[in-house]
Protein backbone atom coordinates (compact mmCIF):
# COMPACT_ATOMS: atom_id res chain seq x y z
CA UNK A 1 0.00 0.00 0.00
CA UNK A 2 2.60 2.80 -1.11
CA UNK A 3 0.32 5.57 -2.02
CA UNK A 4 -3.36 5.55 0.04
CA UNK A 5 -4.46 8.85 -1.93
CA UNK A 6 -7.17 7.49 -3.88
CA UNK A 7 -8.05 4.68 -0.64
CA UNK A 8 -10.88 6.16 1.33
CA UNK A 9 -13.26 7.42 -1.35
CA UNK A 10 -12.79 4.05 -3.05
CA UNK A 11 -13.33 2.02 0.33
CA UNK A 12 -16.59 4.01 0.64
CA UNK A 13 -17.77 3.24 -2.63
CA UNK A 14 -17.05 -0.24 -2.23
CA UNK A 15 -19.05 -0.45 1.14
CA UNK A 16 -21.58 1.61 -0.25
CA UNK A 17 -22.16 -0.75 -3.48
CA UNK A 18 -22.03 -3.81 -0.70
CA UNK A 19 -24.59 -2.07 0.97
CA UNK A 20 -27.06 -2.36 -1.98
CA UNK A 21 -26.49 -5.98 -2.85
CA UNK A 22 -27.48 -7.12 0.40
CA UNK A 23 -30.03 -4.94 0.81
CA UNK A 24 -31.15 -6.50 -2.61
CA UNK A 25 -30.43 -9.49 -1.57
CA UNK A 26 -32.21 -9.78 2.16
CA UNK A 27 -35.24 -7.32 0.79
CA UNK A 28 -36.04 -8.64 -2.25
CA UNK A 29 -34.90 -12.31 -1.78
CA UNK A 30 -37.46 -12.53 1.27
CA UNK A 31 -40.03 -11.16 -0.47
CA UNK A 32 -39.19 -13.91 -3.21
CA UNK A 33 -38.75 -16.60 -0.05
CA UNK A 34 -42.26 -15.69 1.11
CA UNK A 35 -44.27 -15.64 -1.71
CA UNK A 36 -42.81 -18.59 -3.52
CA UNK A 37 -41.09 -20.68 -0.69
CA UNK A 38 -43.19 -24.02 -1.19
CA UNK A 39 -42.03 -24.48 -5.22
CA UNK A 40 -38.10 -23.35 -4.21
CA UNK A 41 -38.13 -25.29 -0.99
CA UNK A 42 -39.39 -28.56 -2.93
CA UNK A 43 -36.70 -27.82 -5.90
CA UNK A 44 -33.74 -27.85 -3.32
CA UNK A 45 -35.34 -30.55 -1.08
CA UNK A 46 -35.62 -28.54 2.04
CA UNK A 47 -38.35 -29.53 4.35
CA UNK A 48 -41.62 -27.32 4.92
CA UNK A 49 -41.03 -24.49 8.30
CA UNK A 50 -43.22 -26.66 11.03
CA UNK A 51 -43.90 -23.26 12.24
CA UNK A 52 -44.78 -20.90 10.06
CA UNK A 53 -45.20 -18.01 12.37
CA UNK A 54 -41.77 -18.19 13.30
CA UNK A 55 -40.71 -18.30 9.53
CA UNK A 56 -42.76 -15.38 8.73
CA UNK A 57 -41.13 -13.58 11.36
CA UNK A 58 -37.47 -14.16 10.44
CA UNK A 59 -38.10 -13.85 6.77
CA UNK A 60 -39.73 -10.38 8.18
CA UNK A 61 -36.74 -9.36 10.42
CA UNK A 62 -34.41 -10.23 7.22
CA UNK A 63 -36.11 -8.02 5.13
CA UNK A 64 -36.49 -5.18 7.50
CA UNK A 65 -32.26 -5.15 8.07
CA UNK A 66 -32.30 -5.15 4.05
CA UNK A 67 -34.09 -2.05 3.97
CA UNK A 68 -32.04 -0.75 6.43
CA UNK A 69 -29.25 -1.43 4.31
CA UNK A 70 -30.84 0.14 0.79
CA UNK A 71 -31.30 3.29 3.66
CA UNK A 72 -27.50 3.12 4.43
CA UNK A 73 -26.47 2.67 0.77
CA UNK A 74 -28.82 6.01 -0.13
CA UNK A 75 -26.92 8.21 2.87
CA UNK A 76 -24.46 6.24 5.16
CA UNK A 77 -22.84 9.31 7.25
CA UNK A 78 -26.85 10.13 8.04
CA UNK A 79 -27.90 6.43 8.89
CA UNK A 80 -25.11 5.44 11.14
CA UNK A 81 -26.83 4.29 13.79
CA UNK A 82 -28.88 2.35 11.28
CA UNK A 83 -25.42 0.26 10.19
CA UNK A 84 -24.83 -0.87 13.80
CA UNK A 85 -27.96 -2.25 14.47
CA UNK A 86 -27.69 -3.34 10.67
CA UNK A 87 -24.42 -5.19 11.90
CA UNK A 88 -25.64 -6.72 15.52
CA UNK A 89 -28.97 -8.16 13.63
CA UNK A 90 -26.85 -9.85 11.02
CA UNK A 91 -24.28 -11.18 14.00
CA UNK A 92 -27.21 -12.62 16.04
CA UNK A 93 -28.91 -13.76 12.76
CA UNK A 94 -25.83 -15.63 11.40
CA UNK A 95 -25.20 -17.03 15.68
CA UNK A 96 -28.50 -18.33 16.05
CA UNK A 97 -28.47 -19.79 12.21
CA UNK A 98 -25.46 -21.82 12.94
CA UNK A 99 -26.89 -23.00 16.99
CA UNK A 100 -29.41 -24.61 15.54
CA UNK A 101 -27.69 -25.90 12.32
CA UNK A 102 -25.10 -27.73 14.58
CA UNK A 103 -27.08 -28.38 17.81
CA UNK A 104 -30.70 -29.04 15.73
CA UNK A 105 -29.83 -30.28 12.45
CA UNK A 106 -31.43 -27.53 10.44
CA UNK A 107 -31.25 -27.94 6.61
CA UNK A 108 -28.18 -26.40 4.70
CA UNK A 109 -30.40 -24.22 2.71
CA UNK A 110 -30.44 -21.79 5.40
CA UNK A 111 -26.65 -21.81 6.77
CA UNK A 112 -25.93 -20.03 3.27
CA UNK A 113 -28.14 -17.55 4.63
CA UNK A 114 -26.21 -17.79 8.17
CA UNK A 115 -22.87 -17.54 5.93
CA UNK A 116 -23.95 -14.66 4.53
CA UNK A 117 -25.27 -11.98 7.59
CA UNK A 118 -22.00 -12.94 9.17
CA UNK A 119 -19.70 -11.60 6.04
CA UNK A 120 -22.16 -8.48 6.13
CA UNK A 121 -21.68 -8.26 10.10
CA UNK A 122 -18.15 -8.06 9.54
CA UNK A 123 -18.63 -5.88 6.44
CA UNK A 124 -20.98 -3.50 8.08
CA UNK A 125 -18.35 -3.04 11.21
CA UNK A 126 -15.38 -2.63 8.74
CA UNK A 127 -17.76 0.52 7.29
CA UNK A 128 -18.65 1.68 10.68
CA UNK A 129 -14.99 1.70 11.65
CA UNK A 130 -14.81 4.16 8.11
CA UNK A 131 -17.53 6.43 8.47
CA UNK A 132 -16.37 6.96 12.06
CA UNK A 133 -13.22 8.42 11.01
CA UNK A 134 -13.90 9.56 7.83
CA UNK A 135 -11.87 12.70 8.91
CA UNK A 136 -9.00 11.64 8.06
CA UNK A 137 -9.39 11.25 4.60
CA UNK A 138 -7.14 14.58 4.62
CA UNK A 139 -4.64 12.96 5.87
CA UNK A 140 -5.10 9.79 3.68
CA UNK A 141 -4.96 11.88 0.59
CA UNK A 142 -1.38 12.76 1.41
CA UNK A 143 -1.71 15.98 2.56
CA UNK A 144 0.23 18.17 5.80
CA UNK A 145 -1.79 19.96 7.69
CA UNK A 146 -0.28 23.71 9.18
CA UNK A 147 1.50 22.89 12.62
CA UNK A 148 1.20 25.47 15.57
CA UNK A 149 1.78 29.24 16.11
CA UNK A 150 4.75 28.74 18.36
CA UNK A 151 8.82 28.85 18.05
CA UNK A 152 10.53 26.08 15.95
CA UNK A 153 13.05 23.85 17.30
CA UNK A 154 13.51 21.92 14.52
CA UNK A 155 13.96 19.22 17.05
CA UNK A 156 11.67 15.71 16.11
CA UNK A 157 11.02 12.64 18.76
CA UNK A 158 10.32 9.36 16.89
CA UNK A 159 8.51 7.04 19.68
CA UNK A 160 7.62 3.26 18.40
CA UNK A 161 7.01 -0.16 19.93
CA UNK A 162 9.04 -2.77 17.41
CA UNK A 163 8.31 -6.60 17.43
CA UNK A 164 10.19 -7.64 14.38
CA UNK A 165 11.74 -4.44 13.25
CA UNK A 166 9.45 -3.72 10.38
CA UNK A 167 8.15 -0.41 12.49
CA UNK A 168 12.00 0.58 13.21
CA UNK A 169 13.00 0.37 9.64
CA UNK A 170 9.81 2.64 8.68
CA UNK A 171 10.93 5.28 11.25
CA UNK A 172 14.65 5.21 10.09
CA UNK A 173 13.27 6.61 6.93
CA UNK A 174 10.82 9.30 8.04
CA UNK A 175 14.22 10.07 10.26
CA UNK A 176 16.14 10.25 6.68
CA UNK A 177 13.34 12.77 5.30
CA UNK A 178 13.61 14.94 8.27
CA UNK A 179 17.44 15.07 8.56
CA UNK A 180 17.69 16.07 5.02
CA UNK A 181 15.16 18.87 5.95
CA UNK A 182 17.46 20.18 8.70
CA UNK A 183 15.82 18.74 11.55
CA UNK A 184 18.00 17.06 14.30
CA UNK A 185 16.05 13.79 15.28
CA UNK A 186 15.45 11.50 18.79
CA UNK A 187 14.28 8.05 18.80
CA UNK A 188 12.61 6.61 21.42
CA UNK A 189 11.80 2.71 21.64
CA UNK A 190 9.04 2.42 23.91
CA UNK A 191 9.08 -0.86 25.78
CA UNK A 192 7.07 -3.23 27.45
CA UNK A 193 7.26 -4.13 31.23
CA UNK A 194 6.07 -7.55 30.71
CA UNK A 195 8.81 -10.23 29.01
CA UNK A 196 5.74 -11.50 26.97
CA UNK A 197 6.57 -8.89 24.28
CA UNK A 198 9.39 -9.87 22.49
CA UNK A 199 10.27 -11.23 19.02
CA UNK A 200 10.92 -14.40 18.07
CA UNK A 201 8.19 -15.56 20.51
CA UNK A 202 6.57 -19.50 21.29
CA UNK A 203 3.19 -20.65 20.15
CA UNK A 204 1.74 -20.46 23.22
CA UNK A 205 3.21 -17.01 23.81
CA UNK A 206 1.70 -15.89 20.23
CA UNK A 207 -1.76 -17.15 21.12
CA UNK A 208 -1.15 -15.58 24.98
CA UNK A 209 -0.86 -12.63 22.60
CA UNK A 210 -3.17 -12.81 20.02
CA UNK A 211 -5.67 -12.96 22.62
CA UNK A 212 -4.99 -9.97 24.58
CA UNK A 213 -4.96 -8.03 21.32
CA UNK A 214 -8.70 -9.19 20.40
CA UNK A 215 -9.89 -8.27 23.91
CA UNK A 216 -7.99 -4.90 24.20
CA UNK A 217 -6.05 -6.46 27.37
CA UNK A 218 -3.79 -3.59 28.22
CA UNK A 219 -0.10 -3.23 29.38
CA UNK A 220 2.47 -1.07 30.55
CA UNK A 221 5.50 0.28 30.02
CA UNK A 222 8.85 1.87 31.59
CA UNK A 223 8.83 5.22 32.15
CA UNK A 224 9.22 7.10 29.21
CA UNK A 225 11.27 10.07 30.77
CA UNK A 226 10.24 13.13 28.36
CA UNK A 227 9.39 15.75 30.33
CA UNK A 228 6.57 18.14 29.82
CA UNK A 229 8.81 21.32 28.74
CA UNK A 230 11.07 18.85 25.86
CA UNK A 231 12.35 20.43 22.94
CA UNK A 232 10.48 18.79 20.56
CA UNK A 233 8.12 20.75 17.67
CA UNK A 234 7.34 17.45 16.61
CA UNK A 235 6.14 13.87 17.82
CA UNK A 236 6.08 11.11 15.27
CA UNK A 237 3.89 7.90 16.47
CA UNK A 238 4.39 4.78 15.10
CA UNK A 239 2.34 2.08 15.75
CA UNK A 240 1.75 -1.41 14.78
CA UNK A 241 -1.96 -2.89 13.86
CA UNK A 242 -2.49 -5.83 16.20
CA UNK A 243 -5.78 -7.54 15.15
CA UNK A 244 -7.67 -4.67 13.58
CA UNK A 245 -6.41 -2.06 16.65
CA UNK A 246 -3.29 -0.34 18.31
CA UNK A 247 -0.27 -2.75 19.53
CA UNK A 248 -0.42 -2.94 23.31
CA UNK A 249 2.93 -1.36 24.22
CA UNK A 250 1.89 1.51 22.09
CA UNK A 251 -1.77 2.51 23.22
CA UNK A 252 -0.19 1.88 27.05
CA UNK A 253 1.88 4.93 26.30
CA UNK A 254 -1.60 6.58 26.17
CA UNK A 255 -3.12 4.84 29.26
CA UNK A 256 -0.84 6.63 31.34
CA UNK A 257 -1.53 10.06 32.81
CA UNK A 258 1.69 11.13 33.25
CA UNK A 259 2.38 11.10 29.44
CA UNK A 260 -0.36 12.92 28.15
CA UNK A 261 1.72 16.35 28.61
CA UNK A 262 4.52 15.12 26.25
CA UNK A 263 2.03 15.81 23.70
CA UNK A 264 -0.20 18.65 24.76
CA UNK A 265 0.68 21.49 22.46
CA UNK A 266 2.64 19.95 19.79
CA UNK A 267 2.74 18.90 16.35
CA UNK A 268 2.39 15.27 15.91
CA UNK A 269 2.56 12.84 13.13
CA UNK A 270 1.36 9.24 12.78
CA UNK A 271 2.85 5.73 11.23
CA UNK A 272 0.57 2.75 10.66
CA UNK A 273 2.23 -0.15 9.93
CA UNK A 274 0.48 -3.66 9.80
CA UNK A 275 0.07 -6.78 7.42
CA UNK A 276 -2.94 -5.68 6.58
CA UNK A 277 -6.22 -4.08 7.57
CA UNK A 278 -4.76 -0.36 9.08
CA UNK A 279 -7.43 2.05 9.66
CA UNK A 280 -8.75 1.12 13.19
CA UNK A 281 -5.10 1.66 14.38
CA UNK A 282 -4.63 4.55 12.64
CA UNK A 283 -7.75 6.54 14.07
CA UNK A 284 -7.39 4.80 17.27
CA UNK A 285 -3.41 6.50 17.24
CA UNK A 286 -4.52 9.78 15.88
CA UNK A 287 -7.76 9.99 18.36
CA UNK A 288 -5.10 9.41 21.59
CA UNK A 289 -3.09 12.21 20.18
CA UNK A 290 -5.82 14.93 20.22
CA UNK A 291 -7.34 13.81 23.17
CA UNK A 292 -3.89 14.51 24.94
CA UNK A 293 -4.00 18.04 22.79
CA UNK A 294 -1.76 17.10 20.07
CA UNK A 295 -2.48 18.87 16.68
CA UNK A 296 -2.09 16.09 13.89
CA UNK A 297 -0.39 17.52 11.42
CA UNK A 298 -0.07 13.94 8.91
CA UNK A 299 -0.65 10.24 8.62
CA UNK A 300 0.75 7.85 6.45
CA UNK A 301 -0.46 3.71 6.95
CA UNK A 302 1.48 1.02 4.78
CA UNK A 303 0.82 -2.48 4.27
CA UNK A 304 3.67 -4.98 3.55
CA UNK A 305 3.48 -6.27 0.28
CA UNK A 306 1.85 -9.62 -1.31
CA UNK A 307 -1.51 -11.14 -2.18
CA UNK A 308 -4.60 -12.02 -0.31
CA UNK A 309 -4.76 -14.57 1.51
CA UNK A 310 -0.97 -15.70 1.09
CA UNK A 311 -0.34 -12.23 2.72
CA UNK A 312 -2.24 -13.36 5.71
CA UNK A 313 -1.20 -17.04 6.27
CA UNK A 314 2.13 -16.00 5.78
CA UNK A 315 1.96 -13.47 8.35
CA UNK A 316 1.00 -16.43 11.23
CA UNK A 317 3.75 -18.50 9.51
CA UNK A 318 5.95 -16.23 10.04
CA UNK A 319 5.39 -15.48 13.53
CA UNK A 320 5.19 -18.60 14.48
CA UNK A 321 8.96 -20.14 12.87
CA UNK A 322 10.37 -16.74 13.94
CA UNK A 323 12.07 -15.84 10.47
CA UNK A 324 11.15 -15.07 7.50
CA UNK A 325 11.25 -17.62 4.10
CA UNK A 326 10.41 -20.68 6.47
CA UNK A 327 9.56 -23.58 5.79
CA UNK A 328 11.39 -23.13 2.40
CA UNK A 329 8.82 -25.40 0.70
CA UNK A 330 6.08 -23.37 0.54
CA UNK A 331 8.28 -21.14 -1.78
CA UNK A 332 6.48 -18.21 -3.33
CA UNK A 333 3.02 -18.60 -1.14
CA UNK A 334 4.96 -16.57 1.55
CA UNK A 335 5.10 -13.07 0.97
CA UNK A 336 7.34 -10.38 2.22
CA UNK A 337 7.41 -9.98 6.16
CA UNK A 338 8.68 -5.79 5.95
CA UNK A 339 8.23 -3.44 3.93
CA UNK A 340 9.04 -2.42 0.40
CA UNK A 341 11.39 0.35 -1.20
CA UNK A 342 8.68 2.20 -2.77
CA UNK A 343 6.40 2.67 1.14
CA UNK A 344 9.65 3.38 2.43
CA UNK A 345 10.39 6.20 0.00
CA UNK A 346 6.74 7.28 0.43
CA UNK A 347 7.60 7.29 4.24
CA UNK A 348 10.79 9.29 3.98
CA UNK A 349 9.19 12.30 1.23
CA UNK A 350 6.61 12.31 4.27
CA UNK A 351 9.15 13.30 6.87
CA UNK A 352 10.74 16.01 4.22
CA UNK A 353 7.14 16.87 3.73
CA UNK A 354 6.44 16.98 7.37
CA UNK A 355 9.94 19.00 8.17
CA UNK A 356 8.34 21.59 5.87
CA UNK A 357 4.95 22.13 7.13
CA UNK A 358 3.65 25.60 7.40
CA UNK A 359 2.35 26.77 10.55
CA UNK A 360 -0.50 28.45 11.38
CA UNK A 361 -3.17 26.88 13.94
CA UNK A 362 -4.24 27.75 17.30
CA UNK A 363 -3.37 26.10 19.97
CA UNK A 364 -4.34 22.34 20.58
CA UNK A 365 -4.07 22.90 24.10
CA UNK A 366 -7.05 20.03 25.71
CA UNK A 367 -10.41 21.81 27.34
CA UNK A 368 -10.51 20.37 30.80
CA UNK A 369 -13.02 17.87 29.83
CA UNK A 370 -10.55 16.45 27.51
CA UNK A 371 -7.77 16.03 30.38
CA UNK A 372 -9.78 14.22 32.41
Amino acid sequence: MPNTTPESSLTRKVFRYLCLLTALANAGGNVGILLFYRPIFGLLGVPLPRDLFSFFFVSGFSFTVGVMAFLIYRAPEKNLNLLVIAAVGKAIYSFFTFYFFYEEGLHWFYRVFGVWDGAFAVIFLLFIIHLASSDLDALNRGEILPGLERPPTRRALLLFHSLTGNGSGAMQRVEAGLVRQGYAVDQKHVESTEPLFHFPFSLGEFVRIMVRAIFRRPTTVKPLGIAADHPYDLIVVACQTWFIGMGAPTEAIFADPANRAIFAGRDAAVVTVCRGLWRRTQAMTIRHLEDCGANVVGARAHANPGWEPARTFSLFIFLGAGKEGTPRWLGRFLQPQHLDEAALTDLQRFGEGLARRTTGRASALPTPSAVA
